[in-house]
């Protein structure tokens, strides 16, 4: 059997409450995350595409809408735009697409040039029982499941996606249940006690934790040597934006820039002068290295997703476990957006 692998890459949001404030603060009062002016109340989902967060919450008011903005998904209500030396995220935005495509290592030209661009999606899964978030979350429950450490989290429900690169049709959908043996249970329902419980945990937990990546900053377009300048490029960006809505005579706008200015001001100044001390400024170079499988079955909803023609000779098998390796990692503060590179492999038979 071959090994179907596709590459993905791009940015993600997740306007989570951060720490001391609870994960389920919802405006942030005593973390570096918080909602400001114009922005709905703080929900920790996590979201791939852009669209999603268009759909769930519509266009920003009038009033909040920068006329200057590089890029018209800085329209949409809760993302935020960056400093111009943020190009790769200016330019891209939110969602994470398809990159490459290969069999057992050997590009296939032909696939990637239908599935580039391909929408990759972390999903939610609407069937699990008294969800009260719109998506997925980084959930971690005040650290129990990672010994003490905060930054190591399961992205949770675990529901992959794929569409094609119209978002038109879904070519690949699995589920991954925390239990294979209750896919309902949620994370802390589950006893420790079990005889399997590290190994539930363990598996969707981080491999590695890269507190410095000088390859994620290389990624993002951010100079390793100069990480420091990150956030006073963002201040002096930010100071510039206040001044110009208040010539242009939007007061709301300038507002919501003014929160957003003070927050970064306070917590690159007051927390610390290196790297590891200041919170907003260490989790631009931390990265996240997962790798596990997917195991959802025909039993299990939502059901295993393959549009077996658009792979042309390729089946792929649903039955079989499917591997992936991703990283998350680069999340800013301010922009409350992170990165993502992974690869979904898949078992593959040549159709004869």
């Amino acid at each position: 059997m071959a090994t179907l692998d596709i590459q993905f890459e791009g940015f993600w949001q997740c306007r989570l409450a951060t720490d001391p404030d609870p994960s389920d603060e919802q405006r942030g009062i005593s973390g570096f995350t918080y909602s400001v002016a114009g922005e709905t109340l703080l929900e920790p989902s996590f979201w791939s595409q852009a669209s999603d967060i268009r759909k769930e919450y519509g266009l920003k008011k009038p009033e909040f809408q920068d006329a200057l903005t590089s890029n018209k998904q800085f329209l949409i209500t809760n993302i935020r735009e960056a400093s111009p030396d943020y190009s790769k995220y200016n330019e891209n935005g939110i969602g994470i697409k398809v990159t490459t495509v290969t069999l057992d290592g050997f590009d296939l030209p032909e696939l990637t040039s239908k599935l580039q661009g391909g929408l990759v999606r972390f999903e939610g899964r609407p069937q699990q029982p008294n969800w009260p978030w719109k998506g997925p979350i980084f959930e971690g429950r005040n650290q129990i499941t990672s010994d003490g450490d905060p930054d190591r989290f399961t992205l949770n429900p675990f529901v992959l996606s794929i569409s094609d690169p119209s978002d038109s049709t879904k070519l690949l959908q699995r589920f991954d249940p925390l239990d294979e043996h209750d896919p309902d249970k949620q994370l802390w329902q589950i006893n420790p006690n079990d005889p399997n419980f590290d190994e539930i945990l363990e598996r969707r937990l981080p491999k590695q934790r890269f507190a410095l990546s000088n390859e994620l900053l290389t990624q993002v377009g951010i100079d390793p040597d100069n990480v420091s300048d990150h956030f006073v490029n963002r201040a002096n960006w930010l100071k510039s934006k206040i001044l110009e809505a208040e010539a242009n005579n939007q007061p709301a706008l300038a507002e919501a820039y003014k929160s957003r200015y003070y927050a970064v001001q306070f917590f690159t100044q007051s927390t610390g002068p290196t790297v590891l001390e200041n919170r907003l400024l260490s989790r631009i170079p931390l990265r996240q290295l997962y790798h596990h499988t997917i195991r959802g079955t025909e039993a299990m909803q939502p059901q295993p997703i393959v549009d077996q023609a658009f792979f042309g000779n390729l089946e792929i098998d649903s039955s079989a476990p499917w591997d992936i390796l991703y990283y998350l990692g680069a999340f800013d503060g301010d922009l409350m957006a992170g990165w993502c590179t992974g690869t979904l492999s898949l078992p593959v038979r040549l159709k004869s």
